[in-house]
């Protein structure tokens, strides 16, 4: 015949006391491992008698200096390793200090490629080329400003579909953008204002992907505008900002790291990655705004996520009458 379980109360005694009795015997790992187990099962059951609330209030304070020791213990280990940002950022998700982000495009989704939040600048050849036209671009950028440009809202509505609040954002003019390039096509009237510009974009290896990308823009934040966390539609892309008119503060968030804009200085991301930007200051910001291939994708590869968007654009659209 079974012996009959203990009860809950007599349960976590016995888990108490031998957790006590290797504490005392000084293995700490496997005190932790008793203790952690009794203040699992103290928090299940319920109400508990007042003689157990002292002793898993002296669990739960070991567990607490037992996670502090062991931190502290790991990164002494580590301190001197000298593995770079990738593996502090390691550590950090290992400590709870960081969240873990993926790939979550609201579109498309390419398989295979890296969980990467930012890339960095010295990893394109052609980026020091345009941050040397960062004054040129700036200087039509600023002649857009004062001549009274139209910006639009980043997020407007479009006639032939329902309202899409995003987060309180659809036509709200804080989030401006002036396209040269929008929908895969130059915007003519905007572009030749802008010749320096489009001039330096030109050895830039832009994803062009159905009629979705090429697309170029100034885009302003407006002072304290907050673009909320979001997604970008598919992964196979970066997209890079170069920041125009950028006051000290003003961030954007990738996953779980946060950068500042730096006037010339570009900043690479992956969109599909959660995001969200936030402009705290008296000033407006300015970025010129781009997207890129990524570079882990082939030209068959990169022709293949054209071609779906292509057919996606193409279906079930009403004749065009002559």
């Amino acid at each position: 015949m079974a012996e009959p379980a203990p009860s809950s109360d007599a349960a976590i005694r016995d888990l108490l006391a031998r957790g006590d009795a290797y504490r005392r015997a000084g293995d700490v790992r496997a005190a932790t491992s008793f203790f952690q187990a009794a203040l699992r099962q103290a928090a299940q059951a319920g109400s508990l008698p007042r003689d157990l609330l002292e002793p898993l209030q002296s669990a739960q304070a070991h567990v607490r200096q037992a996670g502090a020791d062991y931190q502290a213990h790991l990164e002494r280990a580590v301190a001197d390793a000298g593995a770079g940002p990738r593996f502090d950022e390691a550590i950090d998700i290992l400590f709870g200090r960081r969240d873990i982000f993926h790939q979550q495009p609201s579109a498309f989704y390419f398989p295979g490629l890296p969980q990467r939040q930012f890339y960095e600048r010295e990893e394109f050849a052609w980026v020091g080329a345009l941050e040397a036209e960062t004054a040129a671009i700036g200087a039509e950028l600023r002649a857009l400003l004062d001549g009274g440009a139209s910006f639009v809202p980043y997020v407007e509505a479009e006639a032939d579909r329902p309202p899409q609040d995003f987060h309180g954002m659809q036509d709200d003019p804080s989030w401006g953008a002036y396209y040269l390039w929008k929908d895969g096509s130059p915007v003519a009237d905007n572009a030749a204002r802008c010749p320096r510009t489009v001039a330096a974009l030109e050895k830039v290896p832009m994803s062009r992907i159905g009629s979705r990308t090429p697309s170029v823009l100034f885009s302003l934040l407006q002072p304290g505008a907050h673009i909320p966390p979001h997604h970008g539609m598919l992964n196979s892309r970066l997209i890079c900002h170069l920041p125009l008119i950028a006051p000290p503060g003003c961030w954007l968030r990738v996953g779980n790291e946060t950068r500042e804009w730096e006037e010339g200085k570009l900043l690479i991301f992956d969109d599909s990655i959660e995001h969200e930007a936030m402009n705290p200051t008296a000033e407006l910001r300015v970025i010129l705004l781009f997207d890129i291939w990524r570079p882990e994708l082939s030209e068959a590869e990169r022709r293949g996520v054209s071609a779906v968007f292509e057919a996606i654009d193409g279906y079930g659209k009403a004749p065009v009458s002559a």
